[in-house]
């Protein structure tokens, strides 16, 4: 097994560096969005018409529903003479799984070997003429209908498993549907790697050294060049040749570009003891859930034990869901969702622990969506994966420097402006550090009215009791503290890891310590529990001291 190698550059795995066995970055679900550029207007679609049919008399709604009806009919007649399976699905059925029973064992199999049908809302065109028969407008319906998809799912010698969805109405919009991880299962088959995957996910006896490495060459420029490659070589001959033979696609020229759509980048931690890896997991859990604001933590129950050795013998190549169902173990989703982003951390198989950032659609990171911009988008969501985990990490340990304590309510000035201490003996101010340290996972940060928003939650008040104008008074007094600060030309804020940690601290010390300590102080003792936490024996012996040391300095207690 390797090491950690140079990707552990996070925070929560150099904290747990002697525990891990290995680790490896990957890229999992890349969805790509294949469309024709003249086609995404009105007048495109009719210059295209013309270059198809010679004219446009024939261009109106009737003749596009006919071009979509053969596209449907000629791939029946396909799947009939070729023996391909196709399958009706409903809106909710998952084609993946559905295509599974008809994968192919043969490892040399190459092709098409199952088709999906189902229908899904789609842009359609509607072509309005006037009384004399012209043309006065092509535009999108208003409402988009449910029109047929077809999802083709093939073996690509390449990247394995691959499913290409096409609208069946022209423009003939597709999705590319493939898995990082089985790019490198089977790149790392033709380099002789040891690889042992489950699902999509490598697991113990696999050389996680040589993975890494391995996975690394999907971030490269030449990733491009890849997946270019892979579109044009099968959406032309398995999917569009249905709707346009080869001589009418090149006559109209019609030509697919492609964007980026969906992307999902993990990092895997392999625990050396899988009991190891569930109790640091279930802290982290419990540490992180209140002072993250989470508020999907989701377990799907199984038994209680996990492998306590590394397993001898291979495991059967099975997809995840069958794992879970098989219910071997308690599998606890960590999930944090701020529009079409998505951080979450859960357990894989029995020792891997997997840190993934899931981008819903890559027109939120900003940077560009075309298939050129992949290696860029690639490296911003692992920069929001490092600074994820250092989040969590700092909510998980939090620290105090000598001397803080008594800082914080100090004031301060920024520039010329004097401010305020914090004081967290004030209910607004514990409600604005709640609210700071809840919004630090966000990866783009937070603005003014997100806080105030934040805090009005936490506090039960409305718009007129604290304001996006309070919410920066007290955002001001944080940055003055070095706490949080400001993002360059933008009007957002971030909470850098250091900031988390010392705003954790503060809560958990109030929270955890000192209100619970006085609490049962005065509190008078009453029959102890017949179960008690380790937390719990702590109190206790914490109180009987207490007492003692009330009893010494002459404090009264009643």
């Amino acid at each position: 097994m390797g090491g950690l190698g140079m990707i552990a550059s996070d925070e929560f795995s150099q904290y747990y560096a002697e525990l891990l066995q290995g680790t490896y970055d990957c890229v999992d679900r890349i969805v790509l969005n294949a469309f024709y550029p003249l086609g995404q207007t009105g007048g495109g679609v009719r210059s295209w018409w013309r270059r198809l049919y010679g004219d446009d008399s024939n261009l109106d709604d009737e003749h596009l529903r006919e071009m979509a009806g053969t596209f449907s009919r000629r791939l029946h007649a396909f799947c009939v003479k070729q023996s391909v399976p196709i399958i009706d699905a409903q809106a909710r059925d998952r084609k993946h799984e559905l295509a599974q029973p008809y994968e192919p064992n043969d490892p040399k199999f190459c092709g098409l070997f199952c088709v999906i049908k189902s229908n899904a809302p789609a842009p359609v065109w509607e072509v309005k003429r006037n009384g004399e028969g012209r043309i006065t407008e092509i535009r999108h319906r208003k409402s988009w209908p449910y029109v047929r998809h077809f999802y083709f799912h093939l073996i690509d010698q390449e990247w394995g498993h691959v499913t290409i969805r096409m609208c069946g109405y022209p423009p003939f919009g597709a999705q590319v549907i493939l898995n990082g991880h089985e790019w490198v299962e089977r790149l790392a088959r033709r380099k002789r790697v040891v690889a042992v995957k489950n699902g999509n996910c490598f697991i113990e006896g696999s050389d996680f050294s040589e993975i890494s490495r391995l996975a690394a060459e999907l971030n490269r420029v030449e990733t491009i060049a890849r997946l270019r490659k892979l579109c044009e070589r099968w959406i032309y001959s398995t999917c569009l040749c249905f709707a346009l033979p080869n001589v009418d696609r090149e006559r109209s020229g019609f030509a697919y570009q492609y964007s980026v759509f969906q992307l999902e980048l993990s990092r895997n931690l392999l625990f050396w003891r899988g009991t190891t890896m569930d109790e640091v997991y279930q802290k982290l859990i419990d540490r992180t859930r209140a002072p993250l604001d989470l508020k999907q933590v989701k377990t799907i129950f199984g038994f209680s034990h996990r492998p306590h050795h590394t397993a001898k013998r291979g495991r059967e190549r099975t997809e995840v869901f069958k794992a879970v169902q098989a219910a071997s173990y308690d599998l606890t989703v960590f999930k944090i969702k701020w529009g079409n982003l998505t951080l979450k951390i859960y357990d894989k198989g029995g020792r891997v622990l997997r840190i993934e950032v899931v981008v819903h659609n890559a027109k939120e990171l900003r940077s560009g969506k075309m298939l050129e911009k992949l290696p860029a988008l690639l490296e911003r969501m692992r920069d929001m994966l490092v600074r994820f985990l250092g989040t969590v990490q700092a909510a998980h340990v939090s620290f105090l420097d000598e001397g803080a304590f008594e800082g914080l309510s100090e004031p301060t000035t920024r520039g010329t402006r004097r401010l305020a201490g914090i004081d967290l003996n004030k209910a607004r101010n514990r409600h604005v550090v709640d609210a700071v340290v809840a919004l630090s996972t966000r990866p783009n940060g937070f603005t003014v009215a997100q806080l105030a928003k934040a805090v009005r939650q936490r506090s039960g008040q409305d718009a007129n009791m604290y304001s996006a104008r309070n919410a920066a008074y007290d955002l001001a007094k944080l940055v003055g503290k070095t706490l949080v600060r400001r993002i360059e030309r933008s009007r957002r804020y971030a909470v850098d890891p250091p900031g988390v940690r010392t705003l954790c601290a503060y809560l958990l010390l109030r929270e955890k310590v000192i209100k619970p300590l006085l609490a049962g102080v005065v509190r008078p003792c009453r029959r102890p529990p017949k179960v008690s936490a380790p937390l719990d024996h702590h109190y206790v012996a914490l109180r009987q001291e207490l007492h003692r040391t009330f009893e010494t300095i002459g404090l009264a207690v009643a």
